[in-house]
């Protein structure tokens, strides 16, 4: 019997990466730490959710060490809160190991709390902080897991946790960004235009219409 069970626990333990949280200096590319935001909004997967809204709870999320390599499941909010069994975690480290160009996967979050132990303080993402994906960004780079510019991480919509162009990442509209820096082309052009007719028309002095020109375009 004793014979049996060391079988058992040699096979159980001595699978690569079982189920082991991550420890060690990490840093995440650009594309994970996208994801890694996603995950931790419930995105990803809107298969159980028709109007596309945040329904999945965040349950398990494995990154390699690379940072480039990651896997994660959730558990679906209408199963309810005990409706879920325990994730396999030794199935999402393999998953994500098929995916991480051979460098080992480890497991980073459980739910909203990263597990990864970098040495920097320890993250645990609320769901009052899930109102500004800026804020979220932040404490997984002030963690140490993350040295890209914040700013340049793609827009995440708070109500579907998804990506979305329309949007920075601290949550102004990109359209009536560029649309205010048209409209305040616009009056530039006009406003040249201007001065130049009273240039030509000897209302103003050359001197008088460089001056006036230069102020222009500097503001």
């Amino acid at each position: 019997m004793r014979f049996i069970i060391l079988i058992i626990a040699f096979i159980f333990f001595s699978q690569p990466s079982y189920a082991k949280w991550g420890k060690g200096p990490l840093k995440l590319s650009k594309e994970t730490m996208e994801v890694v935001l996603m995950y931790m909004y419930g995105a990803g997967n809107t298969k159980y959710s028709a109007d596309k809204k945040r329904k999945n709870n965040p349950s398990i999320m494995a990154i390699s060490e690379n940072g480039y390599g990651y896997m994660y499941s959730y558990c679906p909010a209408s199963y309810g809160a005990q409706g879920c069994l325990p994730p396999v975690a030794h199935q999402i480290i393999l998953s994500c190991e098929k995916y991480s160009n051979g460098s080992p996967c480890f497991i980073f979050a459980k739910k909203r709390r990263i597990v990864w132990k970098n040495g920097g303080p320890k993250v645990k993402i609320k769901k009052k902080d899930l109102k500004s994906p800026y804020k979220v960004a932040k404490m997984i780079q002030d963690a140490g897991f993350y040295d890209g510019d914040i700013t340049k991480l793609a827009g995440i919509d708070v109500n579907s946790g998804q990506v979305d162009d329309n949007i920075k990442i601290t949550g102004e509209d990109k359209t009536n960004t560029n649309t205010s820096k048209s409209n305040d082309s616009t009056d530039v052009v006009k406003e040249l235009e201007t001065l130049s007719n009273l240039y030509k028309s000897g209302t103003l002095t050359k001197t008088e219409f460089e001056k006036a020109k230069k102020k222009l375009l500097k503001n």
